[in-house]
């Protein structure tokens, strides 16, 4: 058995940690999910990128911690969660973000707006809409 926390990179510059989460894969990585997406949280930090590579191809397993961060206070993980894992995510996984995205679009608080959440949650909205089938 794994000690998942022992895969958590130790810094934002951890690219080494990587190959290492992946080769562990899910559901090994359950876990230790929400501390993932804490790495992924400023798409500045070296390891942010690769990590959201991975993490998009997980799916449905993400979207309980990604809603988690929707509707957090921290409006930049917000909008990197957004650009970085949601605008990747398939449309059948988009689904069980829709509610966290419309609240966002449509109720955004005053951090989200000056982040741009409120339109980058519209967007995937969009996106969704279009590519959703009824």
């Amino acid at each position: 058995m794994i000690d998942a926390q022992r895969l958590l990179p130790q810094s934002k510059h951890d690219v080494d940690s990587i190959p290492f989460i992946i080769k562990a894969g899910y559901p090994a990585i359950a876990p230790i999910l929400d501390e993932l997406l804490d790495w992924t949280a400023d798409s500045n930090w070296p390891v942010a990128r690769p990590l959201a590579d991975f993490l998009v191809t997980l799916g449905t397993p993400l979207i309980d911690p990604i809603s988690r961060i929707l509707k957090g206070t921290d409006g930049a993980q917000k909008y990197h969660c957004i650009t970085l894992l949601i605008r990747r995510l398939p449309i059948d996984v988009l689904g069980g973000l829709e509610e966290d995205l419309r609240q966002l679009a449509d109720h955004p608080d005053e951090d989200d707006k000056r982040e741009g959440i409120d339109i980058e949650a519209s967007e995937v909205l969009l996106h969704f809409e279009r590519h959703h089938l009824p």
